[in-house]
């Protein structure tokens, strides 16, 4: 396992990622949807952003940020990728409890810095289509004048939509995860206590 000042060091990286997928809209009627996909996006700046003002801190919170990701965000299918190898040395008996501790630890992170991303806004560059994906590239503007790219990448879901990863800062959120989660394993030589360990941790955020 890495040390604590590392493990803070990480855990912003990652949080970056998470919340520019869903903080990258103050108020996501700024702008005009004009495709569904959009409109999609949009949906989720409103529910998040929402949210974020709501005042809820802690446990309550935290379980509000998960359902929204549950929802929105194909998590265990970014679980699986994060594990990479080491994925078949997962055993069937313990699946169900990594499913949940990437859940609560994706939720905790919105909830640890949900402060930083409150009062942004959001602006539709462009929107293009490569076989099955839909890529939306956005720019979070700022409450400081600044403006922060944020690409989305969509998967058609039962109708709708599923956002299957995100880039923030030239950096993919599953190649991200699958970085972190080899290091702690590799570090533990492919044992998943480790993993889980750090991913218990996010109880005490």
């Amino acid at each position: 396992m890495t040390g604590t000042m590392n493990r803070k060091f990480a855990r912003r990286e990652f949080v970056a990622l998470l919340l520019g997928m869903a903080f990258a809209g103050g108020a996501s009627h700024s702008f005009a949807a004009v495709n569904p996909a959009e409109g999609y996006v949009g949906k989720i700046a409103d529910e998040v952003m929402s949210l974020a003002n709501s005042g809820a801190r802690g446990t309550a919170l935290r379980g509000r940020f998960a359902s929204v990701l549950n929802r929105y965000v194909n998590l265990r299918n970014i679980a699986n990728f994060a594990l990479g190898p080491y994925q078949k040395q997962l055993r069937p008996s313990d699946k169900n409890e990594f499913y949940a501790l990437f859940n609560n630890y994706a939720a905790a992170l919105f909830v640890y810095y949900v402060d930083d991303f409150k009062g942004s806004d959001l602006e539709i560059i462009s929107t293009s289509k490569q076989g099955s994906f839909i890529t939306i590239v956005s720019a979070i503007k700022q409450n400081d004048g600044g403006r922060e790219q944020v690409k989305w990448r969509l998967v058609p879901a039962g109708g709708g939509y599923k956002i299957s990863d995100i880039n923030v800062k030239g950096v993919w959120l599953t190649i991200a995860t699958k970085k972190r989660f080899s290091d702690v394993l590799n570090h533990s030589k492919g044992d998943f206590e480790a993993l889980f360990a750090e991913l218990r941790e996010a109880e005490t955020w």
